[in-house]
């Protein structure tokens, strides 16, 4: 007998479980949706004041594409120089991560850089962007501002 109110305490305590990790997933969700609901536009981003949604640039997104000209006559006899140099910034602690996207068009580097003028600098002097075959989207990242609602005090 004792045996099954075990079973039944076991039984009850992983529903719990299960239900806290499911009210902590949607806190969550329901924060970063009421916060995405007060992002200003994309073009009022740079003149936004700080804000509780504002938060440190901490990495950079290179998203690098193939240019119109780049041909593979092109960039095949380059491809071994720039792997080199993305290489060494590896090494350097420049590039974090780096990813060859799917449809082959080009690469993405996660960098540990801050600065978009940097990464815009240190990106340009790799043999593919130096012979005009690449060009990079820069997104920088930061923190998910909107768990700063998990930090705060429920109303009273």
């Amino acid at each position: 007998m004792r045996h099954n109110s075990f079973d039944t305490f076991t039984i009850g305590a992983l529903h719990l479980s299960r239900l806290v990790c499911v009210s902590v997933l949607l806190t969550i969700t329901m924060a970063v949706t009421v916060s995405a609901r007060f992002v200003p536009p994309a073009s009022a981003t740079e003149a936004r004041p700080a804000s509780l949604l504002a938060v440190p640039t901490t990495k950079l997104l290179a998203i690098g594409t193939f240019t119109a000209k780049a041909s593979p006559e092109q960039w095949k006899p380059i491809l071994l120089a720039e792997v080199r140099d993305t290489v060494r910034l590896y090494l350097d602690g420049k590039i974090d991560q780096w990813f060859l996207k799917q449809d082959q068009s080009g690469v993405v580097f996660l960098m540990n850089v801050t600065d978009p003028a940097e990464a815009k600098a240190v990106l340009g002097k790799l043999p593919l962007g130096q012979a005009g075959l690449m060009e990079f989207e820069l997104v920088p990242l930061g923190p998910i501002a909107a768990l700063r609602v998990l930090l705060t005090d429920p109303p009273k």
